[in-house]
């Protein structure tokens, strides 16, 4: 369901942006707060993104996005490396919606303490892991200047693993954006 709303919007950003006039820009760039909550575990994380953006035409642009999460009470981290294309919607000065697919690998690592007594004590048993994994998303960016702005968003990851057991995360962000140059 979730997969089916997300193309519509998708579909209404690419039919939809041509018609607007707003002044097309060469690159944007993204830093933004990040909560994932792991939906298979129930697990809630707080991190950060990082992005750039290199707009292809008035709606195309080449998106490359790095990410980092962390729950401390399990001691696990994530950390995603994603790529693809990004629609927006260029229709006005004070705000831009955008829609994203991505696509690369997400690399989870969790260690738990074992204790095992005097005299050995605790060690932290490790396991680590790296997943293919797709990424759609949409958020819109306010623009409080011609250059710099807020951007708010929200994903859906899926991570693929090999023994069937596959991770759905939700994610949302909040940071800022600026932007360089025209089109």
């Amino acid at each position: 369901m979730i997969f089916r709303l997300f193309m519509i919007f998708l579909l209404c950003f690419v039919f939809t942006s041509t018609l607007f006039g707003q002044i097309t820009p060469a690159f944007e760039g993204s830093l933004s707060y990040s909560f994932l909550r792991e939906t298979t575990t129930n697990v809630n994380r707080h991190g950060w993104i990082g992005s750039a953006a290199g707009n292809v035409n008035e709606w195309l642009g080449v998106k490359g996005e790095i990410g980092g999460s962390y729950a401390d009470f399990v001691n696990s981290s994530v950390y995603s490396f994603l790529a693809g294309p990004q629609f927006s919607a260029f229709k006005s000065e004070g705000m831009t919606p955008w829609g994203h697919f991505l696509f690369g690998v997400a690399r989870s690592k969790r260690s738990v303490p074992i204790f095992f007594g005097p005299p050995v004590g605790t060690v932290l048993g490790t396991a680590s892991e790296t997943n293919f994994a797709i990424q759609p998303g949409v958020g819109v960016d306010f623009w409080m200047g011609s250059n710099f702005g807020i951007r708010l968003g929200a994903d859906y990851r899926h991570s693929f693993r090999g023994d069937l057991r596959d991770l759905n995360y939700g994610q949302l962000h909040a940071g800022i954006v600026f932007r360089v140059g025209e089109k």
